[in-house]
């Protein structure tokens, strides 16, 4: 054995990444403790011990050795060391990874820490490997025994491998090893052939002895998890100080309460080894009293008790610590209360998540005796009864029946009572499986079991809770009956064994409620049936006479109250199972309502607006998808509310597999009987109203609804319109978009079916081409090349979506491609194809990968985002790399690949870290100067001044950024008057004046009175800077006059060669005659104001003459007035638009029209322009007369396409010709084949 555990050693040696937790010295202390357990010889009761018994106990510590060598060799391949994630994982890897991400925090920190990554990365091996079932499985024991060869016939059966398996998992149990289900499997009294002839070994005596000498010899890998948490820190622990210390260690003292006594290098070794003394304590008081109970042989006078108190920081080894504690009472309270579970509502939840594994366990229990021996009379199918009601000492109570496996004695002390123990995780269980997995197939059982601390919040609804339950043993016998009360979750509690043997397992939970805790009229009916969709097992929960019942695998249907605020199921009216669904999966397609089940119970996904997921309630409509067994997500929530991992995948992928039954489905029949006799058809599933309120939450479930349909050739009919054909796919809002025959209806309660009002051009024609429509007759009158246009693309539901979306541009394509649950280029090829080209992947670069991150560089949601088609300036470019969070390189690079132009000039302006380029410094509109305009005069005087350098200098240095420069008249070296008259606000500081334009009179004025100048004076300076100054000016001229030379609205001077508005003209005077005098000031001033204030008004003209009243005077005051701004002024007025204009040109002021168009009512005017769809100031413009809106008129008036589009110019909006906006939309109509995509498009129309 020696030779075989030093030869693997070496081998493990030699392997990359050695074991920093190897520990050759436990085989010698192993051993040392069975010495010392067994005692001196004549010292103690005699222990009867035969030959092979003795072999096996002197043996085994050196067995033990190897067996765990011998699977680190196996299983190196794993590669502990590194705690990387592995693109493609072995088995073993995976399954290895998987269960460092219980570790998360800790790995992570490793993985920061320098040097600590292997150390760690072992330590978790070593505890996968302790926890992996098949650590001492038939195959790797078989294989140690191999490797014994001739050396271990001597033993004979002594060494026979169920005997040596179950040993070797005794050794990892700690307490557990006295569980009886475990003792069980090994023999009380066992007759073998073993050396010269028969003798005897008692397998559970034996097992108790090596386990407590096992746990006092103290194995390196089985010390407490605070050790290796101290790894990856700035002090960490020395492992090889560590193994020194575990060697020098010793158990002195008495013989009744041995002391641990070791000298300690670290802290965490310190508070590790006193923890660790005390599990080794619970371990012996376990021992005693299994083996006072149940052994029958004479056993070695054991310890009393153990103690850690000898274990002491070694002399110099640190000076002091302390160590981080939560408060242990005030945890549970948290554990117990709504702070973390939310709702009291949950303890119902987690009686039936408890009944629910009790039944599985039985279930899988007896499915391995049935198929291992007799099989039972009938099979298991399991219950669960919820009752409240009120006792016979009228104390109200919840109570929670089950048939499952139940709990023995050993459960009641262990899982149930340990806060955090879950039954998956005990040997014993781990055992069993072992077993039932050996069969072909294997018995499964999948525990709903997640953290192991839900029986806490039991105590959320009460403070006295009774237990009465029977375990079903592995040999299918029920066991005692126990019952126990427990008041409080820091109480100890009294196991009553109340019958030696019961009639039948199972567990019975009552919750005695505590008073006022729960709102009046609370029930668990109520509660079941808000979380409860689907039961694995015969359900019923009773309360004052009402009673619900769940089938086993059947949707109980429920309707969400209205104002119900808690999450509830909400699944109802025709329903479609998918008879075909693989084990673990339940998908019914639903008509109202849908829902995410786990187990059966009522979830929400944590990651939402994804795939198939919305954003609402429980993330599906339409369809209940339950997930169980082998398909139960990984992650939940500590309150089981919400699904931690990304499940929309998985979710998706089966109901896509679902989705072929519903074109099996008869929409009018399942209407016709489960909806009222008035109801619309398509109602049902899977009809168009349905179609349309599943694409509203989650288009994707919509395309795969509707793909399914188009692959069986089933299209759905709808108030006599298809959708869903070959050609014209399924676009909702083509119900509301198309033109509609007269008298037929158009009414619809689905949202969806009432978005096609006022679509881009194209997209109206382009769904009138795909059906066809009669209407295009009127529009092929126009632009002939209609007929000649060839297949359409096929829509489907998430087009609308789309369409409404911010896809069309760079910025907003990732948060489409997540919530499609496809990718940027997918998406963005897909809108290209819808007739927008900004986004068009052929200008990206074929490596261009556009993520959540980097297209915050195209500022989607800020005022202009940037697509394509953008001026990238030095600012631009830099507002860009700030968003991104990137250097100027790298953001110039990537706007590059995705086809925006950014000239090399641009780039290193902005990269460049000089005040030079700094337009507004000191100020929040600071920004760079445009490298695309010549750099104003006055921010080159103000670099001169500020820097002391001369105007010469300071241009050269602009020149060499590639910025144009023109200093004209500029003085050498500027003064602070120069500034003062350079500064568009008179300040000194930008913005400055602009010699493209003519100075403002403002300006000037403003300027001679700060610097004491005569106006002459000033306008010459100005000439001499190189400015254009204005001519006219009044004798009087003076700084008085600077605010009716100023737009107060946009706060910048008037200049005379760009009229101002009539509301920046009207604005100011009180009344006419100041009005009036105003007008004249400005005329002086050289504005040619075309405004004649009447000199005997009219009560119309003064309502008129209101810069804020019924007219819109935002326009300019030497254009005419649009005639739509006169017919919405005479629809506030209550006079007509005729009369309004006279007054107008009374006033001086043109008109475009004079009238209406003849034969146009004034009702009809202000309806063709849609006034009352206008928000307070708007008024009409071009864009808001789509061609579908005056196709739609021309129809509804019965009269051509052209008619329409004069009467509206008419009224005065200047509409493009129809002809060209009809030829402009064909080009962009989505084609089937052979789209015109990018560069190609024309330009729309003018004003479109």
């Amino acid at each position: 054995m020696a030779g075989i555990r030093d030869g693997l050693r070496a081998d493990a040696r030699a392997r990359d990444g050695e074991d920093p937790w190897d520990d050759p010295g436990l085989p010698a202390r192993f051993l040392e403790q069975v010495e010392w357990l067994l005692g001196e010889p004549g010292q103690g009761p005699d222990l009867d011990l035969y030959p092979a018994e003795a072999a096996l106990l002197a043996l085994f510590p050196f067995l033990y050795r190897a067996h765990c060598l011998l699977r680190v060799e196996q299983l190196a391949a794993v590669r502990p060391w590194s705690l990387a994630p592995v693109a493609e994982p072995s088995a073993d890897r995976r399954s290895f990874e998987v269960f460092t991400e219980g570790d998360q925090a800790l790995v992570q920190r490793a993985r920061r820490a320098p040097g600590a990554e292997p150390a760690v990365g072992w330590w978790l091996f070593h505890r996968w490997l302790a926890q992996q079932r098949e650590f001492a499985g038939p195959d790797p024991v078989r294989r140690l025994l191999d490797e014994l060869g001739e050396a271990a016939e001597g033993l004979g059966e002594a060494l026979a491998p169920r005997r040596v398996t179950a040993l070797l998992h005794g050794l990892r149990r700690g307490p557990d090893v006295c569980h009886p289900e475990f003792l069980t499997l090994l023999s009380t009294d066992d007759r073998v052939r073993s050396g010269p002839g028969h003798q005897r070994i008692r397998d559970q005596r034996l097992a108790l002895l090596l386990a407590l000498a096992h746990g006092m010899a103290i194995e390196m890998t089985a010390l407490p998890a605070i050790v290796a948490e101290h790894l990856p820190i700035p002090y960490p622990v020395d492992l090889d100080a560590l193994r020194r210390t575990l060697d020098g260690a010793n158990w002195g003292g008495p013989h009744d309460v041995p002391v641990l006594r070791a000298e300690c290098r670290h802290e965490a070794v310190v508070e590790g080894l006193r923890e660790y003394a005390a599990r080794a304590d619970e371990l012996l008081h376990t021992v005693r009293r299994t083996a006072r109970d149940r052994i029958t042989q004479p056993l070695p006078e054991l310890p009393a008790r153990l103690s850690g108190d000898g274990v002491v920081p070694s002399e110099g080894a640190f000076d002091g610590y302390a160590r981080f504690r939560g408060d242990g009472r005030r945890m549970l309270d948290l554990a117990m209360g709504v702070q973390l579970y939310k709702s009291r509502d949950l303890a119902v939840r987690e009686l039936y998540q408890n009944a629910l594994d009790a039944c599985r366990y039985r279930r899988a229990r007896g499915e391995y005796l049935d198929r291992t021996g007799p099989p039972s009379s009938s099979p298991y199918r399991g219950r669960i009864a919820f009752a409240q009601g009120v006792d016979d000492d009228g104390r109200e109570y919840l109570e929670c029946r089950d048939d499952g496996v139940g709990m023995g004695d050993a459960e009641l002390r262990g899982v149930f009572s340990r806060a955090g123990s879950r039954f998956a995780e005990q040997l014993e269980f781990t055992l069993e499986r072992a077993d039932w997995e050996r069969l072909d197939p294997p018995v499964t059982l999948y525990p709903n079991s997640r953290f192991g601390i839900g029986v806490l919040s039991y105590f959320m609804l009460a403070d006295d809770i009774r237990v009465t339950t029977c375990r079903m043993g592995r040999d299918g016998v029920p066991g005692p009956v126990y019952e126990v009360s427990v008041c409080g979750p820091g109480h100890l509690f009294r196991i009553v064994e109340r019958a030696a043997r019961g009639r039948e397992p199972g567990t019975t939970v009552r919750l005695y409620l505590r008073p006022g805790t729960l709102e009046e009229g609370w029930s668990c009916v109520d509660v079941l049936e808000r979380v409860l969709g689907i039961a694995e097992f015969a359900t019923t929960a009773e309360h004052g006479g009402v009673v619900s019942e769940w089938v086993p695998g059947v949707l109980r249907t429920r309707t969400q109250a209205y104002g119900e605020t808690e999450p509830a199921l909400n699944a109802h009216g025709s329903l479609v199972p998918w008879a075909e669904a693989p084990e673990g999966v339940h998908v019914v397609w639903c008509e109202r309502g849908g829902a995410l089940l786990v187990d059966g119970l009522l979830v929400a996904p944590k990651v939402r607006s994804t795939g198939v997921f919305g954003a609402k309630g429980s993330g599906l409509t339409g369809a209940v998808v339950n997930l169980s067994g082998p398909w139960s997500p990984g992650s939940l929530s500590v309150d089981r509310q919400h699904v931690v991992d990304d499940v929309a995948p998985v979710v998706g992928d089966l109901l896509r597999r679902a989705a072929g039954i519903l074109a099996d489905v008869d929409v009018d029949a399942l209407t016709d009987a489960d909806a009222p006799a008035d109801a619309d058809a398509g109602e049902g599933v899977p009809g168009f109203e349905w179609v349309c309120r599943v694409a509203a939450e989650s288009p994707v479930l919509a395309d795969i609804a509707t793909s399914a349909l188009a692959a069986r050739g089933r299209d759905l009919v709808f108030k006599g319109l298809s959708f869903g054909t070959a050609t014209a796919g399924f676009l909702p809002m083509d119900f509301s978009l198309l033109p509609r025959s007269r008298g037929g209806s158009g009414y619809s309660s689905a949202r969806w079916a009432k978005d096609g009002e006022d679509v881009p051009d194209h997209v109206y024609l382009w769904r009138l081409l795909a059906r066809r429509h009669p209407a295009l007759d009127d529009l092929a009158e126009l632009c002939p090349e209609i007929g000649d246009v060839g297949p359409v693309l096929r829509a489907v539901p998430s087009d609308q979506w789309l369409l409404g979306s911010s896809a069309r541009r760079l910025g907003g394509i990732p948060d489409a491609a997540r919530f499609l649950a496809s990718t940027s280029r997918e998406i963005a090829e897909r809108v290209a194809g819808l007739g927008f080209p900004d986004a068009d992947p052929l200008h990206w670069e074929p490596d261009a990968r556009l993520t959540a991150a980097n297209a915050r560089a195209f500022g989607e949601g800020a005022a202009y985002p940037l697509t394509r088609r953008s001026r990238v300036t030095a600012n631009v470019l830099h507002d860009a790399a700030a968003r991104m969070r990137a250097d100027v390189a790298a953001t110039a690079a990537h706007l590059r690949g995705f086809g925006l132009t950014v000239p090399e000039h641009v780039e290193r302006q902005a990269a460049a870290s000089d005040d030079l380029l700094v337009e507004r410094p000191m100020s929040d509109e600071a920004g760079l100067l445009d490298s695309d305009t010549a750099v104003p005069p006055g921010h080159i005087a103000r670099v001169a001044v500020a820097s002391d350098l001369s105007v010469a200098e300071v241009c050269r240095r602009l020149t060499a950024y590639g910025l144009a420069v023109d200093p004209g008249g500029l003085p050498p070296r500027p003064s602070a008057e120069d500034l003062m008259l350079l500064s568009e606000r008179g300040t000194g500081r930008a913005p400055w004046l602009d010699r493209a334009r003519v100075t403002p009179p403002g300006h000037a004025v403003r300027a001679a009175a700060r610097l004491g100048l005569p106006l002459a004076a000033v306008l010459a300076r100005l000439t001499r800077l190189g400015f254009t100054v204005p001519r006219a000016f009044p004798a009087d001229a003076g700084p008085e006059d600077v605010p009716l030379l100023t737009d107060e609205f946009e706060r910048e001077l008037l200049v005379p060669a760009e009229p101002p508005l009539y509301t920046v003209v009207l604005d100011g005077p009180d009344d006419l005659p100041e009005l009036r005098r105003k007008v004249a000031r400005l005329r002086s001033y050289g504005f040619d104001v075309a405004l004649d204030v009447p000199a005997r008004p009219t009560a119309l003209d003064r309502e008129i003459l209101r810069p804020f009243g019924p007219f819109n005077w935002w326009t300019s005051s030497n254009a005419p007035v649009p005639f739509t701004h006169v017919v919405m002024a005479a629809s506030l007025l209550a006079t007509s638009p005729r009369d309004i204009a006279k007054r107008l040109r009374a006033c001086g002021i043109t008109p475009s029209h004079d009238d209406l168009p003849p034969g146009l009512s004034f009702g009809e005017a202000t309806e063709l322009l849609r006034l009352d769809d206008l928000q307070d100031g708007e008024v009409p413009e071009v864009q808001d007369f789509s061609l579908q809106y005056l196709h739609r008129v021309a129809l509804r008036r019965r009269t051509s396409l052209t008619e329409v589009v004069g009467l509206v110019r008419g009224l005065g909006v200047p509409l493009p010709d129809p002809a060209d906006t009809i030829r402009a939309a064909l080009a962009r109509v989505p084609r089937a084949t052979g789209m015109r995509r990018g560069d190609e498009f024309p330009p729309l129309p003018a004003g479109r």
